[in-house]
């Protein structure tokens, strides 16, 4: 029972780090929002078990990237909160990162559910 009490504790940075990114960023509760219609689509089209583990890892890697985009941009901030070149850079790398997990994320919705949406034309 310790050992599992002292497990839990380790996992509850992680539990904080989500409750931060819902509470305090709107692009996580958009993409969150969008992973919630991603799972109903899956569910409503029946979509097939490998089709729904892509979509289930897709959302893990999109929602991932959003809060390592979120931890760099508060480490830049602390870093210096002036207006500086590199740290610029930084944050729109950064940002660069999310900006293709999403457009993949995109991209691969559209080969999975164009299929099946096709069918009810």
């Amino acid at each position: 029972m310790h050992h599992l009490k002292r497990k839990l504790t380790h996992v509850q940075p992680s539990f904080k780090a989500l409750l931060v990114l819902w509470r305090e960023e709107f692009s996580f509760r958009l993409q969150a929002a969008c992973a919630i219609a991603a799972g109903a689509a899956s569910f409503v089209f029946r979509i097939s078990e490998l089709e729904f583990l892509i979509v289930v890892l897709t959302i893990g890697a999109v929602l991932a990237v959003e809060a390592l985009n979120t931890a760099i941009e508060e480490l830049c901030n602390h870093v210096t909160p002036d207006q500086h070149p590199q740290i610029g850079k930084v944050k729109d790398l950064a940002s660069g990162a999310s900006g293709i997990i999403q457009m993949t994320a995109l991209v691969i919705g559209l080969i999975i559910f164009i299929p099946h949406v096709a069918t009810l034309l």
